[in-house]
């Protein structure tokens, strides 16, 4: 007879609490969130928790994963370009990251009853990062967790809202199909991804921090990469590390580097849309990492940074346009012109400011990206005391309610 430990059915008192306060403040800031949002989230990783328990079900985190791409194929969720891809339906909400959390705990062993609560916070399905560990710091002073966490939100809420709301002005350049409109309107949109995403994940990550509970950093600089491969591990690394889990390392045991790659990328792939656009992505970043991993073996590191650019630019003109003839036509690199810089001149300054702002601080990482303060790639060169100043005085002064401000993976 098998015997059942008594602190596997342990939920810490610690989680309920955070859960609760994560609820509330969910509620606070959003305009559309019901009680069953948080409830239903909590009952079906409660139902999976109870049913690991139970049964040893086979091959279930793929089943999990890909959950959120059997929806979005029948339609009841939105591809996840980076534009607003809200659900509405209560049963939805926050899927592709509660789901994508148990796949990966389960892959590793560790998803039992003390994860559920952590796994189903309401302000981690806003917009992630994917639980993958959720661990108390309350041992350390609440002066200590102050010092160091604040600053983080600081920053999110300067990236988020002074750089990225403002940027959504320019989301008319994604009808542009020209050579030099689409090469701008992808790098605006990158940057306006990075800025959303990392702003609201460092935000999250400073408020789990100061209520005493470390949750993944979900950025770790990627601008300031060397090559495509030091890039994808920067950027979304809850995302990259279940993907990693779930299909490299498998894939790895038995095929070639290059069909490993292409099995994360297409899983990645379906993971944000079952659309042509992101298959089209999934195969495009596969071979280019595939292809940096041979440049580098030959000790040729100029190339892959050179590639970098291009790569990330191309890349997200492919991942943010889902209507195919739209993004065909724009894949053709037809020159028409510089007319989109006029088009540019006349948009709002605080438009032209958030896109200076942001470029700014892709600048430092990139070009700083050797100095000592960068060593550990978790924005300290923003933490300093006199960064915060200069970032809080920016905010006073470019602030504003311009453009739309909502998470690009929406609560989805």
């Amino acid at each position: 007879m098998i015997e059942i430990k008594k602190e596997s059915l342990f939920i810490p008192k610690g989680h309920i609490y955070i859960w609760l306060v994560a609820a509330f403040i969910s509620y606070m800031i959003s305009d559309n969130l019901e009680l069953q949002n948080f409830i239903v989230p909590l009952l079906v990783v409660s139902f999976f928790a109870l049913l690991i328990k139970k049964y040893q079900v086979r091959h279930i985190e793929y089943f999990l994963f890909f959950s959120i791409s059997a929806s979005t194929f029948l339609g009841f969720t939105e591809t996840l370009t980076g534009s607003h891809a809200e659900s509405k339906n209560a049963f939805l909400f926050g899927l592709s990251f509660y789901s994508a959390s148990m796949a990966y705990l389960i892959a590793k062993k560790k998803f039992n009853y003390k994860k559920i609560l952590a796994v189903s916070n309401p302000l981690l399905l806003i917009t992630g990062p994917i639980v993958l560990f959720f661990k108390s710091t309350s041992h350390k002073t609440f002066k200590h967790r102050y010092k160091y966490y604040l600053p983080f939100i600081f920053i999110g809420i300067f990236m988020f809202q002074v750089v990225a709301r403002p940027l959504t002005e320019f989301f008319f350049l994604i009808n542009e199909t020209d050579l030099i409109s689409a090469v701008i309107f992808a790098v605006i949109f990158e940057l306006f991804v990075y800025m959303n995403l990392c702003g609201l994940s460092l935000i999250i990550y400073g408020f789990f921090g100061l209520f005493g509970y470390k949750i993944p950093l979900n950025f770790n600089q990627p601008f300031s990469s060397r090559n495509i491969i030091e890039f994808w591990r920067s950027w979304h690394i809850t995302l990259s590390l279940v993907l990693k889990t779930l299909f490299y390392n498998p894939l790895r045991a038995r095929f070639s580097v290059l069909y490993a790659l292409m099995g994360v990328f297409i899983a990645s792939a379906i993971w944000h849309g079952v659309t042509f656009n992101f298959v089209l992505w999934g195969f495009f970043h596969a071979f280019f990492f595939w292809l940096t991993i041979k440049i580098l073996k030959y000790k040729y590191r100029l190339l892959p940074l050179l590639m970098l650019p291009f790569i990330v630019v191309i890349g997200r003109m492919i991942f943010a346009d889902s209507n195919s003839s739209r993004l065909i036509e724009k894949l053709t690199f037809t020159f028409d012109g510089f007319n989109v810089f006029t088009l540019l001149s006349n948009s709002p300054p605080s438009s032209l400011a958030a896109l200076f702002l942001g470029f700014l601080i892709v600048a430092i990482e990139f070009l700083f990206k050797d100095h000592k303060i960068m060593k550990r790639r978790n924005y300290k060169f923003l933490r300093t005391p006199f960064a915060l100043l200069i970032l809080c005085s920016l905010g006073v002064l470019f602030i504003s309610d311009l453009g739309v401000d909502y998470a690009v993976y929406g609560q989805r």
